[in-house]
């Protein structure tokens, strides 16, 4: 029987290279579209969380403040976001998806959904529940 330690570095390799193809997969369609993989990373974080400061689209993309300033220029240039003040703050400004910006992102992640429904299309659904709830389990632990 596998230790501990032997299982937890199989889960994780078999986790990362789960995720390199769905995320190779999802970026596939963005090829014609002239979007680098930094902006999208920018615009799905801004789908997931809502509106962002600069300062806090640095944290989610791990770069600098400046970094995600001139990110944000190239994107508003592109028509992905806008820039809006805040209603409460209005020294803040936060980055807004466009409709162009929620298209982009809207049809990445329906590229991975149409990718994971061929993959499981063999699956029973018991085989796909029991995914599902390990999944969720992991996600839950892990956000303790």
């Amino acid at each position: 029987m596998a230790s501990t330690e032997e299982l937890t570095k199989q889960l994780e390799e078999t986790l990362r290279r789960a995720n390199t193809i769905l995320f190779k997969r999802g970026r596939s369609i963005l090829v014609g579209m002239e979007i680098s993989s930094l902006q999208f990373n920018a615009l799905l974080s801004i789908w997931e969380f809502g509106p962002l400061t600069m300062g806090e689209l640095g944290k989610h993309l791990f770069v600098a403040c400046s970094t995600a300033t001139d990110l944000a220029d190239r994107m508003e240039r592109a028509q992905l976001v806008e820039r809006v003040r805040d209603k409460n703050d209005r020294r803040m400004v936060r980055l807004r998806l466009l409709d162009k910006g929620h298209e982009i992102v809207d049809a990445v992640i329906a590229e991975r959904q149409n990718f994971l429904s061929d993959v499981f299309e063999n699956y029973s659904e018991e085989e796909y529940q029991k995914l599902l709830q390990s999944l969720e389990l992991l996600e839950q632990r892990m956000n303790l």
